[in-house]
């Protein structure tokens, strides 16, 4: 059993305290400490949350800087590490840098949230007697001095961690309550009446209001409790209360709960508060005494949401009309709702303050019913039909916040009432959500996107950091309060959340799935997800009942033009540009000026606009709806067919485009396309437009080399092995591609073969314009593999058969002749090069001459070449040619290794070696990985420095490199066996084949950041 003395808690001697169960403070030998800054003070909390674990460097990272990290995060987080160690003041040791991170220890109570859950383990451990109990939660609530956490909730790092602290303390709250009912204590019921004012859908604190009301012999008030419970639950879930309060309500009915007179104290209900008596002018209307219905706030928190969130309460504070839009589904009414309740609750008690009234429109079909539904929620009592003139005459000057839910049906009556309210009525502030926005003079909108959903699974501390995934976890704990999201799981849950386009409601739908099945099998059902009941729906309103629906009322606003062309976009999974939109227009014989007719599906919210990149997208959950209502019309063979022309004929405007003056505008197109170029290429084999898998392939080839787009160059290489196209008159051409992909991709021996390959189907009349790729392939393979008059020879040829980046390809046959030993030779071809180059106006090519020069020179004048490597870092960057970007960044990384800037090299090798394994480029690799050992042996790492020579040695893709080539190149020669003796580099061997290249890669890159930041 317990002690039965409470214990005292953050009072003792300690060398170090945390507090994070309010704003974040910081004691050290007794003296407070001020941490200033919010991410220093977000380091504090991160590391001391983190219970004596070491924290990552990366995930510290990406938890101070969540968006957009700077390039100098690393750095910038080492400051705050020194800093903060500074205001450890004599106890800085405590902040240890460990392994590949940091740990703060801390030791008993010395952080408050572990003090709360000792007390917590306390509370409920068996035998404690209920006035110890109570003791023990009193003294962990009286740790709050506020909201957990609060000041970092936009960090989803922190929001995660405050998530259980919240519950914690409302779990401490409801122990409270039970404790004191075990204690005979009177007046229990008021406290458990505000708890459950607080969480109106937790159901244990709805049960223990039940018991504290039955003990205090308010019986008819207790089954009342239990019966609103029950009608709130149903309302806003869909689901039924657990048995406990079947069983619970018997009790009280059998009077089992019945209170002893002596021991039980009563209290009496409050008055109603009335609103005032007000004039209404002859009007149809008059105030009467009523009161406001209180305003529920959704339970479960708002995962995602806390910056919309404050935008709202910004806004509503300081302006008459806002709105929040966006598409069915997205948590308008569950983010205005938390809203409203917010305001209620931050309202003082005096007589004047302002009601906040929520009216739910989803079941006015009417325009003409629309008064007389606000008049009713407002407690307005009607004479005559009420109109929008008599609200507002019968509200005068009181002052009310309004919250018209559900207003796209009824727009225009919305847009009348919020002009005749804002004219008679100043007193009034509105807050509306509608899929449309209403248009009312001085409205603000606030446009609500799907959560953000992650790319992939490759991180799976980040994944569970995006919103969309700590709310499916959120909703799913609802149902299955144990629910964790494995490792193994993530790829098909991220997959799940981007089928569903990040939609709340689609995620509760999911997570419903997911309480009850292996998230699998929740995946392998999506096709069926427009149909699938979400258990959301309101007995009033069938718009929720399934995603089809939510999105079919939508629709069904429309005019027949609208509907027309949002169908045309259906195809297009990646969105299109205005002149696609025209286009389509165009083709469907919209009449209305097609961008109108755009800008109204946007406001509709049927259509996502990134303004900023000029493109118009479907919701994946849209797009299947209009699919089927394509197919239903028989429109979808067409619609496929434009679909695959459109795509065509922008794929060759962007591969003239993306090898020119316009290369930036190019490539971010291209980018944006990528969505809609492979859905065009499985459209293409599935309907035998061969013209389409080719025109798209070879059109972007030549700009698509530069780039670290992986997927486009195994697009050439299955269009190879097609046994269908091997009698095709571009076969030759698509080869030639094939050959550059395999050299991209490290295949230097399947390169050569389909170079050769390619040279054989063309015969020797061939014409260049189909050979140079394979000509180029050729001279790539011949230059990794050190054979650089070969290179030069076929470089040279391959600039005749493309004259747009003939400069690119005369500036390679430069750098190969300069590390063939012939510096005079390899000036004057670099000469011709820029020549080319300044004509063609590309970018990369411009890149990729000034990174020629600094290798032309680097080997005798290393200081003298960085510049030269930053330039073409800088234009090739914003050009978006990885390709350029990476090798001028491991002859930047080399250069400044042999100049002395260590720890400015070993943080380049560390970026590139990520760099080249996400594209899979292991030429470039195993290149940046032996530079990398060239400087690990120099600094005294040789063990690590010989782990990756022998890697890079046994690489099929690697460059070639020998004393003779490191002298005329960036390349960087170091033999193993000058590092380590014969005995030791056996175990070397063995130790490599124990990691393996990622191991040994991992291991190197350990080292790397350690000599980075040093």
């Amino acid at each position: 059993m317990p002690s039965a003395d409470p214990p005292t808690v953050l009072r003792g001697a300690v060398e170090v305290r945390v507090g994070v169960l309010g704003p974040l403070t910081l004691e050290v030998d007794g003296a407070p400490v001020t941490v200033p800054g919010p991410r220093r003070r977000a380091l504090l909390a991160l590391l001391a949350l983190a219970g004596g674990r070491v924290v990552g460097v990366e995930r510290l990272v990406d938890a101070l800087w969540p968006e957009t990290p700077p390039d100098n995060a690393v750095p910038a987080l080492y400051n705050h590490v020194s800093r903060l160690r500074g205001h450890l003041g004599a106890h800085a040791g405590r902040l240890e840098r460990l392994e590949h991170g940091y740990r703060l220890v801390l030791g008993r109570d010395e952080l408050d949230s572990d003090a709360v859950r000792r007390l917590a383990r306390l509370v409920g451990a068996p035998g404690t007697p209920p006035q110890q109990a109570a003791s023990y939660a009193r003294a962990a609530l009286d740790l709050w001095r506020g909201t957990a956490l609060e000041e970092f909730r936009a960090l989803p790092a922190l929001e995660v961690e405050s998530v259980p602290l919240d519950e914690l303390r409302l779990r401490l709250v409801d122990d409270l309550l039970a404790a004191r009912l075990g204690a005979a204590e009177p007046r229990v019921a008021a406290d458990a009446a505000a708890a459950v004012a607080a969480q109106p859908l937790r159901e244990r604190s709805a049960l223990l209001l039940v018991r504290a009301l039955a003990a205090e012999g308010r019986t008819p008030e207790a089954m009342a409790a239990a019966q609103a419970y029950r009608h709130r639950l149903a309302e806003e879930t869909g689901l039924d209360p657990g048995p406990a309060l079947a069983e619970l309500e018997q009790a009280v009915a059998s009077g089992r709960l019945a209170p002893a007179a002596e021991t039980l104290g009563t209290q009496g209900a409050g008055a109603d508060r009335t609103s005032g008596s007000y004039g209404t002018n002859g009007r149809a209307l008059e105030a009467r005494r009523a009161v406001v219905r209180p305003v529920v706030r959704p339970d479960g928190p708002l995962v995602g949401r806390e910056r919309d969130r404050a935008e709202v309460l910004r806004l509503v504070g300081n302006h008459a009309v806002v709105t929040v839009t966006g598409t069915g589904g997205v948590g308008k009414t569950r983010l205005v709702l938390d809203v409203a309740a917010d305001t209620a609750a931050r309202s003082t008690e005096a007589e004047d303050r302002p009601d906040v009234v929520v009216v739910d429109l989803a079941a006015v079909d009417r325009p003409e019913r629309l008064a007389a539904a606000v008049a009713t929620a407002l407690g307005l009592r009607a004479t005559g039909r009420p109109t929008d003139v008599a609200v507002a005459d019968a509200l005068g000057r009181r002052e009310v916040l309004l919250v018209l839910d559900n207003c796209e049906h009824l727009a225009a009556a919305c847009r009348d009432l919020v002009t005749t309210l804002r004219g008679r009525a100043p007193g009034v502030r509105v807050l509306a959500t509608s899929r449309v926005t209403l248009h009312a003079p001085g409205e603000y909108v606030v446009r609500l996107q799907p959560l953000g959903v992650p790319r992939d699974a490759a991180d799976p501390s980040a994944v569970r950091r995006q919103p969309a995934v700590r709310a499916l976890v959120e909703h799913a704990r609802r149902l299955r309060p144990n629910f964790e999201l494995g490792e193994d799981e993530l790829a098909d849950a991220v997959e799940v959340l981007r089928r569903l386009d990040g939609l709340p409601l689609g995620i509760e739908l999911a997570a419903r799935q997911v309480a009850v099945m292996p998230v699998r099998a929740v995946r392998a059902r999506l096709d069926r997800a427009l149909d699938l009941a979400t258990g959301l729906h309101r007995p009033d309103d069938d718009r929720q009942r399934t995603l089809r629906a939510t999105i079919d009322s939508s629709y069904r606003l429309l005019g027949e033009e609208e509907r027309r062309l949002l169908r045309s976009l259906a195809p297009f999974p990646g969105g299109v540009d205005l002149a696609t939109v025209e286009a389509l227009a165009a083709d469907a014989g919209t009449r209305a000026d097609p961008i109108d007719v755009l800008h109204h599906l946007v406001d509709a919210s049927l259509v996502v606009a990134d303004t900023d990149m000029g493109r118009y997208r479907l919701l994946f959950t849209v797009r299947e709806f209009l699919i089927e209502q394509l197919r239903a019309t028989r429109e979808l063979a067409a619609a496929e067919q434009y679909f695959l022309d459109r795509c065509l004929a922008v794929a060759t405007d962007l591969g003239a485009a993306i090898v020119g003056p316009d290369e930036r505008m190019a490539d971010v197109q291209v980018r944006c396309e990528l969505d809609n170029l492979r859905a065009a290429r499985d459209v293409a084999a599935g309907s035998g437009r061969d013209d389409v898998r080719l025109g798209l392939t070879l059109a972007l080839a030549d700009g698509l080399v530069w780039r670290d787009l992986r997927e486009t160059w195994d697009w050439a290489l299955e269009l190879a092995a097609d046994p269908a196209l091997e009698e095709h008159p571009l076969r030759a051409a698509v080869l030639g591609c094939a050959a550059e992909g395999a050299r991209l991709l490290g295949d230097l021996d399947r390169a050569e073969a389909l170079g050769r390959q390619a040279l054989a189907v063309a015969g020797p009349d061939a014409d260049l314009a189909s050979t140079y790729r394979a000509w180029s392939a050729l001279a790539s393979v011949a230059h990794f593999r050190g054979d650089f008059d070969l290179a030069r020879e076929l470089w040279l040829r391959s600039g005749e058969g493309r004259p747009a980046i003939a400069g690119s390809y005369l500036a390679s046959a430069a750098l190969a002749t300069g590390y063939g030993g012939d510096p005079a030779l390899a000036r004057e071809l670099l000469t011709r090069a820029r020549a080319l180059v300044a004509d063609s106006g590309s970018a990369s090519q411009a890149a990729f001459t000034s990174y020629v020069e600094g290798e032309l020179i680097a080997p005798e004048r290393p200081a003298d070449a960085i510049p030269l490597y930053v330039r073409a870092i800088e234009s090739a960057r914003g050009a978006g040619s990885t390709f350029v970007e990476g090798v001028a960044s491991v002859a930047l990384a080399s250069a400044r290794a042999r100049a002395g800037d260590v720890a400015g090299a070993a943080a380049g090798f560390d970026e590139l070696i990520g760099l080249w394994r996400r594209t899979g480029q292991g030429t470039q690799l195993w290149t940046t990985a032996r530079n990398a050992a060239g400087l690990l042996a120099g600094v005294g790492r040789p063990d690590v420095a010989a782990l990756l020579l022998v890697c890079a040695d046994a690489a099929p893709g690697a460059a070639a490199v020998g004393p003779r080539i490191a002298r005329f190149s960036g390349r960087s020669f170091t033999v193993v066996s000058d590092l380590v003796d014969d005995a030791v580099l056996a175990r070397v061997r063995e130790e490599a084949a124990r990691l393996g290249p990622d191991g040994v890669l991992d291991l190197a890159v350990a080292e790397l950041r350690v000599l980075a930041g040093g």
